[in-house]
């Protein structure tokens, strides 16, 4: 097979392999053959996409950024108010990170591998999460609604509040209660952008 006949969904085979195993076993512990193995596929095949692990790993976190801007959208979707769109995507946030398995596994059991990958450097999670937050944002700023903020800077404080759901246990606020938590996103964090 040439490398244009190539099947155009082989690589999200191969990355929804490596989610399944570093689920299973740790991403310390998941060899490139296991990769292989658990997508049905030779050696030869994961690494004409990928040239090692932490390729993968990079790569996958891309993945996982498309499908955490998916869920931000999606959390704002149908909302009439800019501080609503604001708080649905907040909410959305949050549970895609504290639900997820994949990072909620590298977070408990090996946050030197995950943990720099999402929050150093801006990794593909935070970017594309403080440009939805930064378009909101501008949004409600331009309709009068919002507080003149900088968005971006707005955006880096709403995205950081995300993250520290994720990373830090919650100590008051729980956020896998459903009505405590978008009463806090309504009143802190929508809340406290309104005009």
């Amino acid at each position: 097979m040439t490398e244009g006949s190539r099947r155009p969904d082989r690589r999200e085979d191969l990355l929804a392999a490596a989610g399944r195993r570093f689920v299973a076993v740790g991403i310390r512990k998941t060899t490139m053959e296991d990769i292989a193995r658990e997508a049905k596929a030779g050696k030869a095949t994961l690494y004409r996409h990928f040239r090692n692990k932490d390729a993968v790993i990079d790569d996958l976190l891309e993945r996982e950024g498309e499908r955490f801007t998916r869920a931000l959208e999606q959390g704002a979707a149908g909302r009439e108010t800019a501080s609503d769109r604001i708080e649905g995507a907040f909410l959305a946030g949050v549970r895609f990170f504290v639900d997820h398995p994949i990072l909620t596994k590298g977070r408990d059991e090996e946050p030197g591998i995950l943990l720099p990958r999402i929050t150093a450097g801006g990794g593909p999670l935070v970017r594309r999460g403080l440009a939805l937050f930064t378009e909101l944002i501008a949004e409600g700023v331009a309709s009068g609604e919002l507080r003149r903020v900088d968005p971006p800077v707005a955006a880096e404080v709403v995205v950081r509040l995300i993250l520290s759901y994720f990373a830090f246990p919650p100590m008051q606020l729980r956020v896998d209660d459903p009505e405590e938590a978008a009463a806090f996103a309504r009143a802190l964090v929508a809340g406290a952008l309104r005009a």
